[in-house]
């Protein structure tokens, strides 16, 4: 990054502009002035120096502060203020106060027609071919050239432009602000193919930029780097290939996200969005279905036979994921909850962090604050952290899922988890699972039921099943079990229910860690018993307080438990793709790529008709 000095000053008092935009300072060698604060927030090259001012207490002097005027459109951003100190004489200071007025002027008199970003996002400019060509996210408007290979000036609007390899049409997602792109070149492409960024896992210590947003290019060595979200210096990183530390220097920009504006202005659920085109929800876009109404859907999921399908606008960044499947050295060598962990500095299970006492001890625990602690003796903590933390037993995917089944021993659905378990599908493929009988034990294939005991179902307010009785007797051998603990996420799942694990993990990696449960059915504004979705936060609370929720007999399970949580406590996230579901109609199709689950499917043939129909469409 180059940097340039503003011409026709003394020599012994030049400003030196950086080219990265990222502040002004002042090398200033007049008797024992100081040099200048750096600016921060919205500085010099965003709106011109605010003001200058002398503070009398610091050099015996009484001077009066001297405004160099503000831009008109900085529409209330904050301005930034420079305090000149120490100065020898009165008149050297008034003389050193008007060389710097001129000097800001002088600079930054060509970017004040224009809107700019925040100096965070500043880059600075660049010398191609005996032209200056604006780099990374500065303002193109002006020099209508990029000094990145294939990169082209594309036009925001009539104050701001930036340079990308493509640009379309309206509001970019991960743009600052909300206003539209038009998207009119501005100036030719630039000689040469744009970088290709990395994807997570590949190497990243020569492109220095991550393809997948919300990621960073961090470094392990001087020989490796790789795409994460984020990284615990000197500690190991849980999805790597061995269990060596890493120095979590970061190389280059992290990859933009969603802006925090998207939530606020981009349209939701059948809200027409060709108006606004963009998405609340992650990994969203508009599709059109005429040229009247358009609606936000998955990305790749809008119905060819029956929309236009045509896009509108770009699709909102999924969120990105804060770990990954665990590697198998981490079984091995990482400690268990309560075992000490200052050589491994890594832990095992769910919401757990190594945290040193002092320099000889340190313990994998769900939380630690700095001083004494009775549970040790009155013993001072210090309570730093070592390593990155846990988010459960990722063994198959993250977020790690421990799944369940309530089977009766006769009928129908011992067939379906038979068949199931063959194909390793529904419950077999969560990171963990287990099957639970009342009254007695059944053996599928190979997994032997667990027994809890029984109670009578009766008919329920609304005409259903009367099972909460059972189910909370259910719901009891879960918590006894203790498998939850390890994982991130508990999930009750009907036997004719037609469940990918792997597509629930893409519903639920925004919620690692949060204290919530899924409402899957707009009809009821409830739970729907076929697939029932507990954070480990959840089920905590549920073992701790549940027997203080009320539990009729002739209340659904499903409806008990949605009540339960709301007592609890427990936030609600409203899910109403996760589960295709005929009662609730919820269900179109089998190959609906947003759906986890269909329900319900009561017969092996039909089942596994669904299943080979929506995971064929994950193939694809």
């Amino acid at each position: 990054q180059t940097e340039h000095q503003v011409p026709g000053l003394p020599g012994d008092l030049r400003p030196v502009v950086g080219a990265q935009g990222r502040g002004l300072s002042m090398a200033a060698r007049v008797l024992e002035t100081e040099a200048l604060l750096p600016l921060r927030g919205a500085c010099a090259l965003e709106a011109g120096i605010t003001s200058v001012t002398h503070d009398p207490a610091e050099a015996g002097h009484s001077l009066p502060e001297v405004v160099t005027g503000s831009k008109g459109n900085l529409q209330g951003r904050q301005a930034s203020t420079v305090r000149l100190l120490r100065f020898a004489s009165p008149a050297l200071a008034l003389a050193a106060l008007l060389l710097i007025g001129w000097t800001a002027f002088a600079a930054l008199a060509p970017l004040l027609s224009s809107r700019r970003p925040t100096v965070a996002e500043e880059r600075g400019v660049a010398q191609l071919d005996g032209e200056k060509c604006s780099v990374g996210r500065m303002n193109c408007n002006e020099t209508k050239c990029c000094s990145g290979p294939g990169l082209v000036c594309y036009e925001q609007d009539a104050y701001y432009a930036q340079c990308r390899s493509s640009c379309v049409p309206g509001p970019d997602p991960t743009h600052w602000d909300a206003t539209t792109w038009s998207c009119k070149k501005l100036g030719q492409r630039t000689a040469g193919a744009s970088a290709q960024c990395s994807k997570p896992g590949d190497d990243c210590s020569k492109s220095q930029c991550c393809a997948s947003a919300g990621f960073q290019c961090y470094e392990k060595n001087s020989n490796y780097a790789s795409c994460k979200v984020e990284c615990a210096p000197r500690g190991p990183d849980l999805s790597d290939s061995d269990g060596d530390p890493w120095t979590c220097k970061k190389l280059g920009e992290r990859t933009p996200g969603a802006a925090p504006w998207v939530a606020e202005k981009c349209s939701s659920g059948w809200e027409n969005c060709l108006s606004k085109k963009c998405c609340k929800v992650a990994g969203e876009q508009c599709y059109t279905q005429n040229q009247y109404f358009g609606a936000c859907k998955a990305v790749g999921s809008c119905p060819a036979s029956e929309w236009a399908c045509n896009t509108s606008g770009s699709p909102t960044p999924n969120v990105p994921m804060a770990s990954g499947k665990l590697s198998e050295w981490v079984f091995d060598q990482c400690s268990k909850l309560d075992h000490e962990c200052t050589d491994s500095k890594c832990c095992l299970g769910m919401d757990v962090q190594c945290y040193q006492k002092d320099e000889y001890y340190a313990q994998c625990r769900r939380s630690c604050e700095p001083g004494i602690h009775s549970d040790d003796g009155n013993e001072t903590w210090q309570c730093k952290t070592l390593g990155p933390r846990s988010y459960g037993l990722a063994i198959k995917g993250f977020p790690s899922l421990f799944c369940f089944a309530v089977v009766r021993t006769e009928g129908y659905e011992k067939s379906l988890m038979e068949a199931q378990h063959e194909r390793g599908a529904g419950i077999f493929d969560c990171d963990h699972f287990s099957i639970l009988t009342a009254d007695g034990n059944a053996t599928i294939d190979t997994v032997r039921s667990v027994q809890f005991a029984g109670a009578p179902i009766v008919r329920s307010v609304d005409n259903t099943a009367g099972n909460t009785e059972l189910f909370v007797h259910a719901w009891k051998q879960i918590v006894a079990q203790g498998t939850w603990r390890d994982h991130a996420f508990t999930v009750k799942a009907d036997p004719d229910a037609v469940f990918v694990p792997q597509r629930l993990r893409w519903h639920l990696s925004p919620q690692v860690g949060k204290n919530m449960f899924i409402v899957n059915c707009p009809l009821w504004n409830m739970i729907y018993g076929a697939l029932e979705v507990f954070s480990f936060e959840a089920i905590e609370q549920w073992a701790q307080r549940g027997h203080l929720c009320q539990a009729p007999n002739n209340y659904g399970e499903d409806k008990y438990m949605t009540n339960c949580m709301d007592f609890l406590g427990v936030m609600r996230v409203r899910d109403d793709t996760v589960l295709g579901d005929k009662l609730c109609h919820t269900f179109t199709s089998c190959d609906n790529p947003q759906n986890a689950a269909f329900h319900p499917f009561k017969d092996i043939t039909s089942w596994m008709q669904c299943w080979d129909q929506a995971t064929q469409k994950d193939a694809r």
